[in-house]
This record gives C-alpha cells, structure tokens and sequence, in this order.
C-alpha cells in the first residue's frame, strides 16, 4: 500500500491567546509521507519567512532526492538530515543578505515515513511524540537550556520547570555557530500515532494529558487535534500552538514517482488531504 493511503492526518495551527501572529508553518506532503512543524523566531516578519523556508527548503530536497533514478538507494535519514542542513544555511543566506531579517531563526521537527520505517530529525524544541498501545513516549530532546540543567542534575525537575531560562533554546535554524541536529531511524508498526507539534503545546500541557487525549480520542484525529489545541489555549495560550497528528492504519511502500503523476495524481493527494485536515 502507498503512504498516502496507508495514513490518516489531522493538523491545526492556532496563535494563542497572546501573540497576534502565528510564526508557526506546518507541512504535510502526503505522497513523500513527510510531516514538519517549524517555529519561527526573531520578530514577526523574520521568525514567520524562516519558518517557511525551513519548510520548503526540507521539502524540495527530500523530493529531489526521493524522484531521482537511485530513490530506491537513498537513505533516508542521511537525506532528511541533509535537508534539514540545507534549510539552516539557506536561512542564514537569506537573513546575511536582508539587515531586516537578521537574527531570523526557526526551531524544526520533520518526520519522514518511507518502508515501513520512519526517520525523524529535528533541531530545537519542537517535538516529535509516538503513541503505541496507550503509551506515549518523546521521540526527540529538545535543545533548551531547561533540558541540560536538568539532565546535568544542577536542579530537579520542578526547579528546571520554574525557571524563566528553561525555554531558551541552545540550538536553530539560522541561529548561533553551529546547528545540532539530530536525525534518527525508527520501525513503524500499523496503529502507531504519531504527534509533531511546537512547544506552545507541550509547555502549556504535560504528557501524561498529552496521552490521555491521544489515547481516548485517536478514533477522530480531527478532534484530538482541536482538544489539544483547546486545553493549551485553556491553559494560558502563551505561544503560537501547532499539532500535527498521523496515524498508521496500514503497512505501506514509498510512492516511486513523487514528483510526476500529472494533474490526476495532485488532484487525488489534495483531496485525500482535504477530506481529512
């Protein structure tokens, strides 16, 4: 079966209660399998416009590299990780040659299903969650300085979790020296459902209501989609809130001709997508 009729998605992107503008883009490309949520920083015009390069920069690479003679070779989180490098510098291009756009950055969480297996790779604090037979686990560590104090043991977790520091990211797109990313292979098995969402989510509720959601609700992903979203605005909104949640119904192949098909193939992928946002 073809990834695109293998999974089932739902998405929603809401700018809070607190910010006027949404610096959140969410992207899914059905016949790649790829999902990605980007969060922009650096004001209201650069954290949006590196948010959508991130994206678009990842996707155009991944479908050069997945429409190619040699797509049956390619490794995909060699690829994804590439991508997701390719989106970095092209964000420090930008921002160098416009002043308007310097300091312009955008955390990124992409996940890319091909085979049977599913490749995730992320720099920053969006997050990428698995939910297997109830159990939702994180499938990515964020790069904020809350993370590292915590794991260095210098606080315990309710400390680290009051700190005013412990959202400050140590590692974007665009952003300081150096970009740490970080690129991982995992097995897909058929009922996995997966959640790549910003941090306006997860700072706003806890895993284990994250789980409960997910896990009561995964029969209608469009309304554990806007329940999450609902509970994090309930809970102070502070931050632009993006959830993505895909659902594997079905073992699944990669599509061979990603970037042909003609108007019948793109017509058929946006109204696969259409019927299920």
């Amino acid at each position: 079966m073809l990834i695109h009729d293998a999974c089932e998605m739902a998405s929603l992107s809401d700018p809070g209660c607190v910010r006027s503008v949404n610096e959140d883009v969410l992207s899914w490309v059905p016949e790649m399998g790829l999902v990605m949520v980007a969060d922009g920083m650096g004001g209201h015009s650069g954290g949006g416009r590196a948010a959508r390069i991130a994206v678009e920069t990842i996707e155009r690479r991944i479908r050069a590299a997945l429409s190619g003679p040699d797509a049956a070779a390619v490794q995909i989180d060699e690829s994804l990780g590439d991508a997701v490098a390719e989106a970095d510098h092209e964000i420090r291009r930008l921002a160098a040659s416009d002043r308007s756009l310097s300091g312009m950055g955008a955390t990124v969480a992409c996940l890319l299903l091909r085979d049977n297996e599913a490749c995730i790779s992320h720099v920053g604090d969006t997050r990428v969650y698995r939910l297997r037979a109830g159990k939702l686990a994180l499938l990515t560590r964020d790069h904020a300085i809350g993370r590292y104090v915590h794991e260095a043991g210098v606080s315990d977790a309710a400390e680290s979790g009051a700190s005013h520091n412990r959202h400050f990211v140590t590692s974007a797109l665009g952003v300081g020296q150096e970009c740490a990313i970080e690129t991982q292979r995992i097995g897909v098995e058929v009922g996995d459902l997966f959640l790549v969402c910003s941090d306006g989510l997860n700072d706003m509720i806890d895993g284990a209501d994250i789980e409960l959601v997910l896990d009561t609700m995964q029969a209608n992903l469009p309304l554990a989609a806007r329940q999450l979203v609902m509970i994090a605005r309930d809970c102070g909104g502070f931050d632009n809130v993006t959830v993505a949640l895909l659902r594997v119904n079905a073992e699944f192949a990669h599509e061979s001709a990603v970037s042909g098909g003609g108007v019948s193939l793109f017509a058929r992928v946006r109204g696969w997508f259409g019927r299920r946002r």
